[in-house]
């Protein structure tokens, strides 16, 4: 899957903003140094970003703008959603600090973007990340691995929603979570997302999602400090359960 420079874009970019965003990196002398990586790119222009910030529910982007924006999310959570003509809500994924959003192969966006809490992003032109790729194959490798982990991330949603009971569902959420942030068993996770975010994510009601993490409380899987946070009690009893074992 190319990832192609489109002239289009680049000529609604300023010349200017153009050079200072997708310039390379300075020569080096030394031809065994190791090639620019995602990372490193994203450190060096980070300071010539959008700095963006967004208050709870405040909408970052509308399903079907142009795709011509990478965001990169330095605190807070996103979620994105698509709407029904009803106004029913689907929650696709939720976004955490470091991740990128707006990295996509189409000229549209295919989703809604909205801040779950009060969340600070930082906005690229996406045609830098283009240039990028065509220039850099260590990075284009990077980018086309975030392609390819979005891709594996939604078969493994459409696995949840299409195989799995209500408590299966509840319990594959937690332990995603937990392994984002990289948790082990007895730590405390928090839940930024209302109960409704995770029923619309996981295809449920608010009542059967609040039914399951009870159930998972008196299983013993979990304890419940408060309405925001969960302790991952059993990650096994979890594992076990998400047919993750």
């Amino acid at each position: 899957m190319p990832i192609v420079l489109s002239a289009a874009r680049a000529a609604t970019i300023p010349a200017a903003a153009y050079n200072r965003f997708c310039a390379p990196p300075p020569s080096q002398d030394n031809a065994a140094a190791a090639p620019v990586t995602l990372t490193d790119h994203l450190h060096r222009i980070q300071g010539h970003g959008a700095r963006m910030y967004f208050t709870r529910n405040e909408t970052v982007f509308n399903q079907d703008d142009p795709a011509d924006q990478v965001y990169r999310i330095l605190s807070g959570t996103v979620r994105l959603c698509r709407y029904m003509p009803d106004g029913r809500r689907y929650i696709v994924d939720f976004l955490l600090p470091g991740d990128l959003m707006g990295f996509v192969e189409s000229p549209d966006l295919p989703a809604s973007a909205e801040a779950v809490t009060e969340s600070t992003l930082i906005a690229f032109p996406r045609i830098c990340f283009d240039r990028l790729a065509n220039e850099n194959a260590a990075v284009r490798t990077q980018l086309l691995c975030h392609l390819s982990s979005n891709l594996l991330t939604a078969h493994q949603h459409m696995f949840v929603l299409g195989c799995q009971k209500a408590k299966e569902r509840v319990a594959s959420f937690l332990l995603r979570l937990a392994d984002r942030m990289d948790l082990i068993c007895g730590d405390r996770l928090d839940l930024p997302m209302s109960r409704q975010d995770i029923a619309d994510h996981l295809g449920l009601t608010i009542e059967t999602i609040s039914r399951m993490i009870t159930a998972l409380r008196n299983e013993g899987a979990i304890l419940i400090p408060n309405t925001q946070q969960i302790v991952l009690r059993d990650m096994a009893a979890l594992r076990k359960l998400a047919a993750e074992d």
